[in-house]
């Protein structure tokens, strides 16, 4: 298989288009073309410091298309670090992600694909450092066929081909082909009840270190889209069945299924996001929900985060969920994000860990040509097989100018710190950035 990585909508179909969406980005390109400066004290975050500077070329963009006949969106940035002292090597870092939905016969036949890029960390035990990253990619892409039986029933048919890997991490590399059919019945013009069969199978590039499998899923979804807000709740059962047998492991494994994603409008300027999920999962699938977003772009200050997901070929039990709670103005912006995740996985057990954190940002326009924000954010992982518990923090404060139309300038200072049982782990870093900016 090549090592291009692609992946995956995956056999999750129709999430993506009965899913929860926030307030849609204007149609069109949108871009952020900067020259950065960048000082850190402690540029690769290590108990002991060593500091550099890098210059940053950096374009950010947000792409959306919506007509009769489909819909496409893209987003995200991709920047080259040419660090000064040269005391690590230059760097591309890349974040993308792109949806599209082709409609050849109107509400009969479609195409559909689902990209992610990203860089993650090579070992989820270190911190996130120059020396720490490599490119991954996901992509899938297939048809949607729709029967219409009869005024209140649509009957959907989807193949999906998909492929994942990873630079540095070749046992990730591998294809999957997948399979769904879903029966949905409208109970009314703004709720929708479905019986939805899903079956995909993995084939890893490195098999005896990530055994091939298959995985079925069976649920009843039931969707509400209201005035203010809408509504998914999955219930149902999955099952995978690993190709070879080992010993002392089960070849078969099932766990029961049950997502919630909703969105409800508080008022005119505040919204309340909420994810629940009970289930198997996937580093593929959580690349994909972690891909950049054109509705992001637009805002004035970005979502705080900390850590990538752990890339792992393997599957993992997840429970967990988040929360997120925004407010937007003409002149302020705010928005809380909290999460808890527990990840128990079936084969690399070493990586069995529980993720609790939360975020805030704030911005506010002081005036036409001026405005301030703020972002804080705090994770705690709980690695139980080394018995090691791990505290980032990230704290910083962002002011932005608008010279022209086009043009401006950013400053940003900016503190990350972890601190961990495992004193080598520890690190502080301050940073100190300065950016020249050309918006569209």
């Amino acid at each position: 298989m090549s090592r291009r990585i692609r992946t995956t909508l995956g056999v999750l179909g129709l999430v993506a288009a009965q899913g929860v969406h926030a307030q849609a980005a204007p149609d069109g390109l949108n871009y952020r073309l900067g020259l950065g400066i960048e000082h850190s004290d402690n540029m690769a975050r290590r108990p002991v410091a060593i500091a550099d500077t890098a210059i940053t070329p950096t374009l950010g963009f947000a792409y959306l298309m919506n007509g009769a006949r489909g819909e496409f969106e893209a987003a995200g940035s991709v920047s080259y670090r040419h660090y000064v002292d040269g005391r690590f090597d230059d760097e591309l870092n890349q974040t993308l992600g792109a949806t599209g939905n082709w409609v050849f016969l109107p509400e009969r036949l479609s195409w559909a694909f689902q990209g992610a890029i990203a860089d993650q960390p090579l070992d989820p035990f270190r911190v996130d450092s120059p020396e720490n990253r490599q490119r991954t990619q996901v992509f899938s892409t297939g048809p949607t066929l729709a029967l219409r039986p009869t005024t209140r029933t649509r009957v959907l048919g989807e193949l999906r081909y998909m492929h994942t890997g990873a630079e540095l991490t070749p046992e990730f590399d591998g294809s999957r082909l997948g399979a769904a059919v879903r029966t949905l019945f409208a109970l009314d013009a703004n709720r929708t009840i479905s019986a939805e069969l899903e079956s995909f199978d993995v084939d890893y590039k490195e098999n005896l270190l990530a055994p091939d499998y298959r995985r079925d899923n069976g649920f009843i979804r039931y969707a509400r889209l209201g005035a203010k807000g809408e509504l998914n709740l999955d219930v149902g059962y999955s099952q995978v069945r690993f190709d070879q047998a080992v010993p002392g492991l089960d070849r078969t494994l099932s766990l029961p299924l049950t997502r919630l994603r909703a969105a409800y409008a508080l008022s005119e300027l505040s919204q309340l996001e909420v994810d629940v999920q009970r289930g198997f999962g996937d580093s593929a699938q959580d690349l994909l929900d972690g891909a950049p977003r054109a509705e992001d772009f637009a805002l004035p200050i970005g979502r705080a985060s900390l850590q990538s997901a752990t890339l792992s070929a393997d599957l993992f039990e997840q429970t967990g969920g988040r929360i997120s709670l925004s407010r937007r103005s003409q002149t302020t912006a705010m928005r809380f994000d909290g999460q808890w995740r527990r990840q128990e996985y079936l084969r690399a057990t070493g990586l069995d860990q529980t993720i609790r954190g939360f975020s805030v940002s704030a911005n506010r326009q002081v005036r036409a040509t001026f405005s301030i924000g703020a972002q804080v954010a705090t994770e705690w992982r709980d690695f139980d097989s080394i018995s090691r518990q791990d505290r980032d923090t990230r704290f910083a404060v962002v002011a932005d100018w608008r010279t022209s139309r086009r043009t401006g300038i950013s400053f940003e200072v900016s503190r990350g710190e972890r601190q961990s049982t495992d004193a080598l782990q520890d690190y502080t870093d301050n940073r100190v950035l300065l950016s020249f900016n050309v918006v569209r």
